[in-house]
């Protein structure tokens, strides 16, 4: 282990946010710990080891991507790109929207093609 710091959170894109961030807390015993629009973050509660969810509204599911996808967050996103791309995995693009209450992250692909995304580590839980 190299010693990287990184959070896990698990995005589930769903046409209807509120009904599925309201199944996710229950079947989870979850909590909403951030609402924005169009997002809904849950967790666990403090001190539970379990990845954070982000329920993200879409309008409708993109076809042929994934619902789920894994968010890695990290202090240094720029330096886990680079590393993981040694890795052999690929940036696709990076996405901002820090004008909309939000933040900058990289979506990137694993060698065998499954998508993630690199993103700054939260503050707070």
């Amino acid at each position: 282990m190299t010693g990287v710091r990184a959070s896990v959170e698990i995005t589930i894109d769903t046409e209807n946010l509120e009904a599925s961030a309201v199944f996710w807390e229950r079947a989870l015993g979850y909590r909403r710990v951030r609402e924005r629009d169009g997002y809904v973050v849950l967790a666990g509660p403090e001190g539970d080891p379990r990845p954070g969810l982000i329920i993200q509204g879409v309008e409708t599911v993109t076809p042929g991507k994934a619902r789920v996808h894994m968010d890695l967050r990290v202090p240094d996103p720029a330096a886990e790109v680079e590393r993981l791309t040694r890795l052999g995995a690929a940036a696709l693009r990076e996405v901002d929207e820090r004008a909309r209450g939000g933040s900058r992250w990289t979506v990137m692909v694993d060698p065998q093609g499954t998508v993630f995304c690199v993103c700054p580590a939260r503050e707070e839980r």
